[in-house]
C-alpha cells in the first residue's frame, strides 16, 4: 500500500480545499446511523471523515499506513480540541485493539492494496474486526473505459497560494493504466514558489497506485471473505448501482 509523504502529504489538505458537503459524507454517516458505533475509519489521512464525526461526538478511531499523514491529523485535532484514536498499520496486517460495528474505506482506500492476495487478506482483516451484525462499506472507480488512452500525458491538478506563509504551491499529475492488470500508476510533480522563484520541488511516483474492481469483483472480494447481505450501491446512495456506474460503493454485513 503506497505511502503519501512530502509535499503530497503536506499539500493534500489544500488540493481538497472545502471537503465538508462532499456527498460520501452524508452517505457514510446514513451508513453509521444504520449500523452504529464504534466506527472505524480506514486510510483515515489527514482526517476528512473523522475529524468531522469526532467532532459530531461519533466514537470513531482512524488506522493510515502514511505517519505524515497521521500527524497531519493529530495537529489538526489538536487545534480542534479533539482527541482521535489513530493506528499507523498497514491494512493487511490490520491488528487493533477494539472491534467495530461500522468500518468505512473511503476513497478507494481498498484500491490501494494492489496485490490481490494481499487485498483478500486485508477485507478478511477488517472482517475480523467486526463486531456479528456490523457492516463494511467501502467506496470503488476507476476512470479509464476501454478505447480510451492508456496514458494521462501531464496535467494540472492545481494551483493554491499556501495559507501558511502565502507561497504558490503547483503540482501536476499523470497517470499510464494497464488494463489486463487491472492496474493504474500515477506520477506527481510538486513546486513550491515564492516570490515567482521555485525554492522547493518534488517528483512521487506511486507504480502501481492502484487497482481497479468491476462491480462484480468487488462484491466477490466481500464474499470471499465471509460477508453477507452484499449491497453494490450507485454512487453515495443505497440505491442499486447501474452497469454503466464509475463510481460505486460495496456494502456487506457479518454474519451475526
Amino acid at each position: 500500500m503506497n505511502l503519501y509523504q512530502g509535499l503530497c502529504a503536506a499539500t493534500w489538505d489544500l488540493w481538497r480545499d472545502d471537503t465538508a458537503g462532499w456527498s460520501d459524507r452524508f452517505f457514510y454517516r446514513g451508513v453509521i446511523a444504520q449500523f452504529g458505533e464504534p466506527v472505524l475509519d480506514l486510510g483515515c489521512g489527514t482526517g476528512r471523515l473523522i475529524l468531522d464525526y469526532l467532532g459530531e461526538g461519533v466514537d470513531i478511531d482512524g488506522v493510515d499506513n502514511a505517519p505524515e499523514m497521521l500527524a497531519i491529523c493529530r495537529s489538526k485535532a489538536d487545534q480542534a480540541g479533539l482527541e482521535p484514536n489513530l493506528y499507523q498499520q498497514d491494512l493487511e496486517h490490520l491488528d487493533l485493539p477494539r472491534r467495530y460495528r461500522t468500518v468505512l474505506g473511503p476513497s478507494g482506500v481498498l484500491q490501494l492494496v494492489t496485490d490481490p492476495d494481499a487485498a483478500d487478506n486485508c477485507v478478511r482483516r477488517i472482517f475480523e474486526h467486526l463486531l456479528p451484525g456490523g457492516a463494511l462499506v467501502a467506496s470503488f472507480s476507476f476512470e479509464w473505459k476501454p478505447g480510451s488512452p492508456l496514458q494521462t500525458g501531464w496535467e494540472e491538478l492545481f494551483t493554491r497560494r499556501r495559507p501558511s506563509d502565502g507561497a504558490v504551491i503547483r503540482a501536476w499529475t499523470r497517470e499510464w493504466y494497464e488494463p489486463a492488470a487491472r492496474l493504474w500508476h500515477v506520477e506527481q510533480r510538486f513546486d513550491v514558489e515564492v516570490d515567482g522563484v521555485v525554492v522547493e520541488s518534488e517528483l512521487h511516483r506511486r507504480s502501481p497506485e492502484g487497482r481497479w474492481y468491476s462491480q462484480a469483483q468487488a462484491a466477490e472480494l466481500f464474499a470471499q471473505a465471509g460477508f453477507a447481505d452484499i449491497e453494490v450501491c450507485h454512487g453515495f446512495t443505497r440505491s442499486p448501482a447501474t452497469p454503466d456506474d464509475r463510481i460505486f460503493c460495496v456494502l456487506g454485513v457479518r454474519p451475526g
